[in-house]
């Protein structure tokens, strides 16, 4: 398999989930959040997903799986404990929707990187399946290194460049200005609002 790393929008999106287990849930943890309808097939799930469901967060058929199930399903995640189940998830997928495997990754064309969320800032880490352990000790290596102050330094970028891009500078200016914003000068707030209140003015 060849995986293309791509952020793609969910919004209003319909993603089914066969299981209820720890597996799924770490799935629907990711998945939640970001707008999509997330409806989880399975005879029982873990407390966790129990209390998203409550919540209204997500949706959940308590029963076994049938193969006509997400046929309406822009991704579909298998991620029971049954090896059967998972591959006549694959099996009786329909040809439009992506698909996870969450049992064995390179048998569906999606994987779930590791991830890490700075405000508009995402890093994914992914290893292909070889070693979760690798990605877990890169994301905090990077968690350090990319620290909370990241958030703010990243929402200031993105105002920045709003204001740069409407203002009357000439297209190189505009790129010299742009550049300069990544000094680590800026990662400091009394500097970033020093900035906004320049490019306002």
């Amino acid at each position: 398999m060849a995986y293309i790393p791509l952020m793609i929008d969910i919004s209003g999106k319909t993603i089914t989930v066969v299981g209820g287990g720890k597996v799924a849930e770490r799935r629907v943890n990711t998945l939640t959040g970001y707008g999509a309808d997330i409806h989880i097939i399975s005879p029982e799930v873990t407390d966790s997903l129990y209390s998203l469901y409550e919540q209204g967060k997500i949706s959940w058929d308590r029963r076994i799986y049938d193969t006509k199930d997400a046929q309406e399903a822009s991704l579909i995640i298998a991620a029971t404990d049954d090896t059967a189940v998972n591959w006549s998830v694959k099996r009786n997928a329909p040809a439009h929707a992506l698909l996870n495997m969450a049992e064995e990754a390179e048998a569906g064309d999606v994987i779930f990187p590791g991830t890490l969320h700075r405000g508009r800032m995402t890093i994914s880490v992914s290893s292909g399946g070889a070693s979760p352990g690798l990605v877990s000790s890169m994301l905090k290596e990077l968690d350090h290194k990319y620290d909370n102050n990241y958030k703010a330094y990243v929402d200031f970028l993105y105002e920045c460049r709003k204001l740069i891009k409407h203002s009357a500078v000439t297209g190189d200016e505009k790129k010299r200005l742009l550049k300069d914003l990544l000094s680590d000068e800026y990662l400091n707030a009394g500097r970033q609002q020093e900035v906004l209140d320049w490019l306002k003015s």
